[in-house]
């Protein structure tokens, strides 16, 4: 058994629409429902999880700006929210966040603190630089996978001795196959019952190098089948990517279906998920479409092989030769070949579950 009613503190960078924002909201969610007093503050731009976030957590904007002042007084804001919350952990959420609350604890009082990141790709050396020379004021470190958290010990950003890995809790229950919503997405695009459809998941940025994904689509020997591609998510790039699929001449076979919070209905139309991107921290979209029972294909980025768990599904980034192999593979296996990848797919998923997660970290509350 373990103490409850603990307070606990969550301090992340912003609170858009990313992963790791999605992570620490849905941790946070659990927490709080297993009788403990928790917070969120964010300290820049907009709350786009509001709707997401339990009425039981106090969420606290600090709008800092891009200058020593904001800063300064930022941490003072910070400093009275704690002060009067008299936290039992601060859990720090993110590379900002981290930086801001360690840097907090050299004048205020912090009883625990805890630093997670999300990636091993966070922006260049002196990042990595001000994690090393601020790991003395953080009492544990933690990444989202073994690969990462291996990454910044070599690099010394954090000591070995106070490092570990603690994988995303995905709330599991929240993707399960919806028949009747297949059914609708397909009308709703058009899209014939015979066609076989690759679906891609995440934000239009570089990261993702959707342009890969594209360019492994446009090279496909297809046979007799006609496949879609599905692109659901929206970003800076979008225009470049409809650009690419038009010069290619895909524009009636890419879909690109903006930004969708019915998610779990696009993973019921697909046949198959795909992911593209270059760099990644855990790959949240992997496990959500492995709890839909869709064939997974993914490249080697970040932790996306551990969580896949399963390397004839894995190929190097940047290599659409090999993307359109594995993708042609996939399609050519019969509905109950793919469907028993599907149910093991669904067995692998089980261990991010966010009950087991959300024990995890109160493990270590404890044990900090």
């Amino acid at each position: 058994m373990y103490n409850k009613n603990m307070k606990i503190a969550y301090v992340i960078t912003g609170l858009g629409i990313g992963g790791a924002e999605k992570v620490t909201v849905n941790i946070a969610n659990h927490i709080s429902r297993l009788d403990n007093n928790v917070m969120i503050i964010y300290l820049v731009g907009e709350n786009l999880n509001q709707k997401n976030i339990d009425t039981s957590i106090k969420t606290y904007g600090i709008n800092m700006k891009k200058n020593p002042a904001s800063f300064f007084i930022c941490l003072i804001k910070v400093w009275k929210i704690l002060k009067d919350f008299k936290p039992d952990i601060v859990h720090g959420q993110m590379f900002h966040a981290n930086i801001f609350i360690r840097i907090l604890r050299l004048f205020a009082k912090i009883p625990k603190l805890i630093s997670t990141e999300h990636n091993s790709y966070i922006g260049g050396d002196f990042r990595m630089f001000l994690y090393r020379t601020t790991d003395f004021l953080s009492d544990l470190n933690t990444n989202v996978s073994q690969e990462a958290t291996n990454y910044f010990v070599k690099r010394k950003a954090f000591s070995a001795k106070k490092s570990r890995t603690v994988y995303n809790g995905i709330d599991l229950e929240k993707f399960k196959l919806n028949p009747q919503a297949r059914q609708k997405i397909r009308q709703q695009y058009k899209i014939d019952d015979d066609d076989f459809v690759f679906l891609n998941v995440g934000r239009l940025v570089p990261a993702k190098d959707h342009r890969t994904l594209i360019e492994a689509f446009a090279m496909g020997a297809w046979y007799k089948k006609t496949p879609k591609l599905m692109v659901v998510g929206y970003g800076e790039l979008r225009s470049d990517l409809e650009n690419l699929a038009k010069e290619r001449d895909l524009s009636d076979k890419i879909i690109f279906a903006g930004k969708q919070d019915n998610i779990v209905d696009y993973y019921s139309a697909a046949d198959c998920f795909v992911l593209s991107s270059s760099w990644e921290g855990f790959g949240i979209v992997v496990v959500e479409a492995m709890v839909c029972k869709l064939p997974v294909v993914a490249t080697d980025a970040g932790g996306v092989r551990e969580v896949l768990n399963d390397d004839s599904f894995i190929i190097p980034v940047k290599d659409s030769q090999r993307l359109k192999d594995k993708m042609l593979y996939v399609m050519e296996l019969n509905k109950e070949q793919r469907d028993q990848l599907g149910k093991k797919n669904i067995k692998t998923a089980q261990r991010y579950d966010i009950n087991i997660i959300s024990n995890n970290w109160l493990k270590i509350y404890q044990q900090h």
